[in-house]
């Protein structure tokens, strides 16, 4: 991320944590239980494992890989009031201010069996983050990412908005990037749609896939790259 663009996005929800938003990226809490539910299922098992969780804002994430007894949660943020507000009420979780484009900053956090980015890859440069990351998962680990669709023509009224500083991925990128990572044992996606009845679910999700699908516009992805043991 750029000085410019970091300092952009850390004034930006700055306000909205002030605001008092209780979810900070989400509409409302079934969005954010469902999205982090696809998460820890697209992560594998958790317990005994040593996760990060990147752009965690106010930790709700991390908390709930600390409950399925994950080794340590390291959770990270822009925001410092919000970090701050984490590590005075949740202290057995590691709590951290920085950005995962800092490739100093990530070595100093260690290595991670599960590393989880769950709406935030749209706001950095995604493919240094996600070099920088997978330089940081052991063998047999895990990068889970959740990120708005640059296909969807919701998502494409979102970057219009945000004029160049939110860069959503679609499908293509993700397959070309997995493309020239060193050691990749496998990759999929899915594809997570907003459903026309949300009283029990807002989103239905699609079938995993490592192919491309045409006209493939789902208005969020989910995908899981998998390093080799």
């Amino acid at each position: 991320m750029s000085e410019p663009k970091q300092e952009s996005w850390a004034e930006y929800y700055q306000r909205v944590f002030a605001a008092g938003n209780p979810w900070l990226d989400y509409s409302n809490a079934h969005v954010q239980g469902q999205t982090f539910g696809v998460a820890i299922e697209a992560g594998g098992p958790i317990n005994g494992k040593r996760c990060l969780d990147l752009g965690c804002g106010r930790g709700h994430l991390s908390l709930a890989l600390a409950g399925l007894q994950a080794s340590q949660v390291v959770g990270v943020d822009i925001v410092a009031e919000s970090i701050n507000a984490c590590r005075e009420r949740y202290p057995s979780v590691r709590w951290e201010v920085g950005t995962p484009e800092n490739e100093g900053f990530c070595q100093t956090l260690g290595q991670f069996d599960v590393i989880f980015l769950i709406e935030m890859l749209h706001y950095v440069d995604w493919r240094r983050t996600l070099q920088i990351l997978w330089n940081q998962l052991n063998p047999g680990g895990r990068i889970v990412a959740i990120v708005p669709n640059k296909d969807n023509a919701i998502v494409q009224k979102t970057i219009a908005r945000f004029e160049g500083r939110y860069v959503p991925l679609n499908p293509a990128e993700i397959l070309e990037f997995v493309g020239t990572l060193p050691e990749v044992e496998c990759w999929a996606y899915r594809g997570m749609d907003f459903q026309q009845d949300q009283r029990i679910l807002p989103y239905v999700t699609s079938p995993w896939t490592n192919e491309m699908i045409s006209g493939f516009a789902s208005n969020r992805l989910v995908f899981v790259i998998q390093k080799k043991v």
